[in-house]
């Protein structure tokens, strides 16, 4: 533990700093394309539910560090684009090779801090009831797809970023909102028809869980679980249905358990469990998940890795999902990788999604990691000792390799040139196995969910 710990100073001076974490700036057809670090994002949702319309308006403030335009992301169109208080206009434009999209300032900044607000419309996975006068709203995120984080929904940055969040959700036409929320963050009440909603600067584009639904739609059960520290931590599970939400209560203390007892304490201020149909699949959020009750030991222990230790890419994508293959496969050890070699970790660096393979291969890797670490203790002393060390920051494949050789004291090099940086084409991913954990949803699948 004391070898993560000395590691662990070095990140005081520089909290969330991540901007040597973002792919290579770009030139486009439009300029210079840089990468920014957002300090501060303020989405201010309101729901008209007389119109059913859901508008968005969005406050970011952020910093450069060159001169150039700065990168974004945003599906939806945006509209009365601002930046530090000036009409501009945005690029709709692509990154070297094609590999994604994503939105351009069509203005020069110049190095240091800038406002960027505009407008969008949500119509993804938001539902208004004619009966009652409702809303049923959530974010849900994908990470097998490139573009299915945050920016579905709002304006937002990519993984490697950290910053706070902030959701003032308004609903307009109704003198009372009969609204609940579900989320990770911390929320308020501000007044009948509104409530505002904090999220922790650490979080990234893919920890935000939201969803609200009508008060009492979705029976939920809140209770503590005692950590092993002594700490009472809260707990909420909910789903369409009572006998369901009493399943998965006890399921989600169960492996509470086992998860600290492997890899120490919960990391985050709560647990949030939505319990979904069988056959969705589930998917991680920082303490928090929209799951089936198959999936759901899987994706809490994305609560350690995934969204306590972070990938800051989607090179790095694959550590986790390989990790809770691992577990979900009975912690194997094996003398052989079983495979010649992938480019898990060496596709380009613009690549916005989570390599399939991760779930056969990556767990083959974690198999043969933790035969070559059990001399010291085997590849979950360094995995409880790596949560430790490095949860609540993002980390690269890089930073995992790194950390290994120096638990172990071994030579990883040629394993990691082989194995995850190697030459094996991507398109390859097909012809291995996928985990039903991450069933890959349809939008009328992910709407159902509401």
């Amino acid at each position: 533990m004391k070898k993560f710990l000395s590691l662990t100073l070095l990140l005081s001076s520089s909290v969330w700093a991540n901007l040597h974490l973002a792919p290579p700036d770009f030139d486009s057809s439009f300029g210079r394309a840089i990468f920014v670090d957002f300090d501060e994002a303020v989405y201010n949702i309101t729901y008209d539910v007389e119109n059913q319309v859901t508008t968005v308006k969005s406050k970011i403030t952020f910093v450069a560090e060159k001169e150039g335009k700065p990168i974004f992301d945003l599906v939806p169109i945006p509209v009365n684009m601002k930046l530090d208080g000036k009409k501009v206009k945005y690029r709709y434009t692509t990154t070297p090779g094609k590999v994604t999209r994503m939105r351009l300032v069509d203005q020069v900044v110049t190095p240091g801090e800038h406002v960027l607000e505009m407008e969008n419309e949500i119509t993804t996975n938001v539902q208004y009831n004619d009966d009652f006068g409702n809303v049923s709203s959530a974010f849900w995120i994908r990470d097998l797809k490139s573009r299915m984080f945050m920016e579905q929904y709002v304006p937002s940055n990519f993984e490697f970023d950290q910053y706070k969040m902030i959701i003032n959700a308004n609903f307009v036409g109704t003198d009372k909102a009969n609204q609940e929320f579900f989320t990770n963050g911390k929320q308020t009440q501000t007044s009948p028809t509104s409530w505002k909603i904090e999220f922790p600067d650490y979080f990234t584009v893919s920890c935000l869980f939201f969803h609200t639904s009508p008060t009492g739609w979705l029976p939920r059960k809140d209770f503590t679980y005692e950590s092993i520290t002594g700490r009472q931590i809260p707990m909420t599970v909910y789903s369409p249905w009572a006998s369901r939400t009493a399943r998965f209560k006890d399921e989600a203390i169960r492996v509470m358990k086992e998860l600290e007892a492997d890899y120490g304490p919960w990391g985050h201020p709560r647990f949030l469990a939505y319990g979904t149909m069988i056959g969705t699949g589930g998917m991680e959020h920082s303490g928090a998940t929209a799951t089936s009750f198959g999936a759901l030991d899987h994706e809490m222990l994305h609560s350690y890795f995934a969204k306590g230790v972070m990938p800051a890419n989607g090179n790095s994508g694959w550590i986790d999902e390989a990790i809770a293959s691992w577990r979900d496969k009975g912690y194997q050890r094996t003398p052989t990788a079983g495979f010649t070699g992938s480019n898990l970790g060496r596709r380009t660096p613009y690549n916005r999604s989570t390599d399939k393979r991760a779930y056969d291969l990556g767990n083959k890797f974690m198999s043969y990691l933790d035969y070559r670490l059990q001399d010291v203790g085997g590849l979950k002393a360094f995995l409880r000792g790596y949560f430790a060390a490095y949860k609540r920051t993002v980390v690269t494949t890089e930073h995992f390799k790194n950390n290994l050789e120096f638990f172990s004291g071994l030579d990883l090099s040629g394993e990691f040139n082989t194995l995850i940086w190697g030459t094996n084409p991507a398109k390859s991913e097909e012809s291995h196995e996928e985990n039903p954990n991450h069933d890959a949803l349809t939008a009328e699948q992910l709407r159902s969910l509401l």
